[in-house]
Formats: structure tokens, sequence, C-alpha cells
């Protein structure tokens, strides 16, 4: 039996309650039952957190560079730290692996969109990236969102029900509202931010709702 590949977990950490290593232990969990050798950065100087920064970045990287593959943990686009892991990753040719799923990430984002917030300490934006609006638009559409939230029909179904239910008493009688219904009033809220003041996110929303109406209609 040949040795295992092994696979650096990366995700999001500062902000989050006990710097979100439980989910790092159940996801490495998750890795080990699948048959990789994980690097869990949460276990890195015995869970200590009180460290300078510099010190654990520079233990991630040298363990990065060891493995075969990486693997994102939700909400790892808003970490600095991840956003650089990832991107080292890719220049290296590593396995990016959606934790959400096991699987390959299907739409990994382009390396020149993540560079935005990872040098500069700034906030992810998509101000100003290279990546065109509906590129952009289809990745957030796909793999590990999808995993986090289901397919679009599923999750615009559960929240016409919501909805349903809060404007029972305004909906004209047998009028109901449908899954289908959703993306498009979500695509209003944003044309009327945008009517407000242009911001690229809401170009970026509502050609992904767009996107998501077309899913749930069954035509991709």
């Amino acid at each position: 039996m040949g040795k295992p590949e092994r696979i650096y977990l990366a995700g999001p950490m500062t902000g989050y309650p006990g710097h979100n290593f439980d989910a790092f232990h159940r996801a490495a969990q998750r890795l080990k039952a699948a048959g990789w050798d994980v690097v869990n950065p949460a276990e890195n100087f015995g869970g200590r957190t009180d460290l300078p920064r510099a010190d654990y970045m520079r233990a991630d990287v040298a363990a990065l560079v060891e493995c075969d593959a990486i693997a994102l943990l939700p909400g790892w686009q808003e970490s600095r730290g991840a956003k650089a892991e990832y991107l080292l990753a890719r220049e290296m040719g590593l396995k990016t692996i959606d934790v959400a799923t096991l699987a390959p990430l299907i739409g990994a984002p382009d390396a020149r969109v993540e560079l935005t917030g990872v040098c500069d300490g700034s906030p992810p934006s998509s101000e100003g990236t290279t990546e065109s609006i509906l590129d952009e638009a289809k990745g957030l559409t796909a793999g590990s969102r999808q995993a986090d939230y289901g397919h679009p029909r599923d999750d615009f179904a559960r929240t016409a029900a919501m909805w349903n239910g809060i404007l029972a008493a305004k909906l004209r009688e047998g009028a109901a509202i449908t899954a289908t219904d959703v993306p498009l009033c979500l695509i209003a809220v944003k044309l009327a931010r945008q009517a407000h003041r242009h911001k690229r996110d809401n170009l970026v929303d509502i050609a992904g709702y767009a996107r998501t109406a077309a899913m749930v209609a069954g035509e991709e």
C-alpha cells in the first residue's frame, strides 16, 4: 500500500470563536478518514494563539511546501493567510480540495483576483480586479458556495417558503412566491443599490443571481 498523499488544511482563524479550531479539527478528521495525511495548522505550537503572526505564517508555509494538496475550509476567501497559502499552492501546482465536498474545488478563483487584500491588510474586495464580471459571478455560484448553501433551486425554495409565511397577509388569495421569484427579487435589490451608487459588487451579484435563476429553471 502506497504512502498517503499529504494535504494542508487552510481556512480562516482570525476573528472566529476559538480561532475556528473546532472547524479545523473536524475537517482534519474527515480528510484523514478519506485517506489523507493531514497537516492541520490548528495543531501548530501546541495550539497556542499568542505568538506573532509571522511565526505562524513561517511554520505554515514550511509545512505547505511539503504537501501534495491544499484543502480549503468555508470562508477561506476572507482570510489573508488562507489566500496567501492558496496562491502559493497554485504556484506549486498542488491539488485544491473543497473541504465541504472532499472533491476538487470547482471554479477555483484566478490567483490575480485573490491577491486583493493579501499584502496590504485591506478587506477582500472585487473592485479593480482583472477578472470579468461574468467570470466572477460564475465562480461565486459554483464550487464551495453551492456546497455551503445547496443548489439554488433548493436554497430559493426554502427562501420562498419563508417569504410566503412573512407576506401571507399581503399576498392575493391563491398567490404564492416560488423559487423562480427569489433571484428576480434579489436582482431588484441590487438594481436599487446600483441606482443609488455604482459599485462593481452590485453588478457581479446581479449576474450571479441571473445565473442562479437559469439554474432554477434547469437551463444550467
